[in-house]
């Protein structure tokens, strides 16, 4: 998310390299993703290409990943001053970004979803209620989807 373009050539080699089934990203509300289980133990492991390959099979949009460039500057910002990985790789990923703003510019945002909004109190009920449903569907005791990390 904090390298600009990126995601465009991952999806003009993909597309380069599957000429007669191009990458078609997915639209409206009822929207199919594939989500990612991993251990904690893996995570160090995880790399751009992984990231990459799940948004490709997940068909995101690349507006969305775009929009998302803040969140990654804004994670990178928060890594620097409460640092919870090595400085070097750090600045690595740092000097790797503005190399990507140098060719392709700041990606422009969602005006629709751009800013910061508190979650409402019955936002709030609604999503930890989903929560314990789903917790309780599931065969693992570990939470799954979007209501992972309330």
């Amino acid at each position: 998310m904090a390298r600009p373009g990126m995601y465009r050539e991952a999806v003009a080699s993909y597309n380069a390299a599957f000429l007669d089934q191009p990458m078609v990203a997915q639209y409206g509300s009822h929207l199919n993703l594939i989500q990612v289980h991993m251990p904690d133990e893996m995570a160090q492991n995880f790399s751009d290409d992984n990231a990459l390959h799940i948004l490709l099979h997940n068909q995101i949009l690349l507006d969305w990943v775009d929009h998302a460039y803040t969140y990654g500057v804004v994670y990178l910002e928060q890594q620097f001053h409460n640092p919870t990985m090595s400085l070097d790789i750090f600045h690595e990923i740092d000097d790797k970004r503005h190399q990507c703003l140098l060719c392709y510019g700041t990606p422009p945002a969602i005006p629709q979803w751009d800013g910061w909004r508190e979650i409402s109190e019955d936002n709030h009920y609604c999503l930890l209620f989903k929560h314990d449903e789903e917790r309780a569907l599931s065969e693992s005791p570990e939470a799954k989807g979007l209501y992972y990390y309330i």
